[in-house]
């Protein structure tokens, strides 16, 4: 199979568009949009019928219906046209898509392609891949393992079918806050405004098959989330409280000399004394604004390290208190890395257990009222087609 291009050479692209409509050549055409692409693919069909290829024996696939209906209408719109074509116009026609032997039994044959794919039994094949699949579902729904009388899900009764299970969800979660799916919300309430919640959870659903492959592959969504921690290089059981707790009061600067390492910051500069004070308030507060407040002395207001701690003036005269304030500035580099860590999987793991549970539903929902969508409807040939049946 060949890979022609026709962006990539400008200049002779009714040259490329008809090698590639040749039907003894097998090629996989990447143009632009407007480039021509359903051309060629029409000139395809018609140099076909052209070589004497039964109009039943050829099925052309489009994405939709308004790009079947166009090449639809390429094709009989040209081949009504060569009927009433005298012989020099036809020959100077068909050259063009890239006859080159022609006589009178070629301009006989082109003269009779109209008639001839008007009557074709169910008509010139030219249709949507869900179209195709949905017609060789229905003809082989035992060998695919689908319900004898199955309903296309439509994209429009899909999208209300899955708000309707999601709100459920949330309804759900939002009347048991100490189950999974309560505390779930509730993590990624916090995390996110409602807006962002309901726009990130509506983007998972959309990814439902990757989704549902990974957590069948771990064999759950707790499995899931364990793999997750692995990926991102922390223990499982690992918390923001954890951290937290050994963020404000390490081996370095415990709190218990908070107060005695203020006093030494007074001995500096107005700067070095803010970063007093800064550690006064840590000391005062308590819980995540104690955190907030002591990681504000070693940290910007963007999150990165500050690049001094003390002035020049007090580590010259002060040493001691340089070296460990740059020793807790490194062991809170990784703690905070590891708080960012263990911050994306628990919103991961919030927003994988409310969409997981929207997907379980919808694949119930389908299964009871034997619906498929548009993706089941392609999933299931190919597994149909690809799928070797014992002898």
């Amino acid at each position: 199979m060949g890979l022609i291009e026709f962006r990539s050479i400008p200049h002779d692209v009714r040259a490329r568009q008809t090698e590639a409509s040749d039907p003894l050549v097998s090629a996989w055409v990447a143009a632009n949009a407007g480039s021509g692409k359903t051309h060629v693919l029409a000139q395809r069909v018609i140099r076909l019928l052209l070589d004497g290829c039964e109009p039943s024996r050829i099925l052309c696939l489009t994405f939709t219906k308004a790009a079947a209906a166009n090449m639809a209408k390429r094709v009989f719109d040209t081949l009504a046209r060569w009927t009433a074509l005298d012989d020099a116009t036809l020959d100077d026609a068909l050259r063009q898509i890239g006859v080159k032997r022609i006589d009178g039994g070629v301009r006989a044959h082109a003269r009779r392609l109209f008639a001839a794919a008007l009557d074709t039994p169910g008509g010139l094949k030219v249709q949507t891949i869900h179209a195709f699949c949905t017609r060789l579902l229905h003809q082989f729904p035992f060998e695919a393992n689908v319900a004898a009388r199955f309903t296309v899900l439509e994209e429009r009764a899909e999208a209300e079918l899955i708000d309707r299970l999601r709100l459920d969800v949330l309804l759900k979660a939002a009347a048991e806050p100490d189950g999974p799916l309560g505390r779930a919300l509730a993590i990624a309430i916090t995390a996110a405004a409602d807006q962002t919640f309901a726009t990130v959870v509506r983007e998972a659903i959309a990814q439902r098959d990757a989704l549902m492959q990974w957590i069948d592959r771990a064999g759950s969504v707790a499995a899931a989330i364990v793999d997750l921690s692995a990926a991102l290089g922390i223990d499982p059981d690992d918390s923001n409280d954890r951290i937290n707790a050994e963020i404000v009061d390490g081996p370095v600067l415990p709190m218990a000399a908070w107060k005695q390492v203020a006093a030494r910051f007074m001995a500096g500069s107005a700067n070095d004394k803010k970063h007093s004070a800064c550690l006064c308030q840590a000391a005062a507060a308590s819980g995540d604004e104690r955190v907030r407040i002591y990681l504000r002395l070693f940290t910007t207001g963007e999150g990165k390290p500050r690049e001094r701690l003390v002035t020049q003036r007090l580590a010259s005269s002060d040493p001691e208190l340089a070296d460990m304030l740059e020793a807790e500035r490194r062991r809170l580099a990784s703690l905070i890395e590891r708080r960012r860590a263990v911050a994306a999987r628990d919103r991961t793991a919030a927003l994988v257990t409310i969409a997981s549970e929207v997907v379980y539903r919808y694949r119930r929902e389908k299964e009871r009222r034997g619906l498929l969508d548009y993706d089941d409807l392609i999933d299931k040939t190919l597994a149909m087609l690809t799928t070797v049946q014992p002898a």
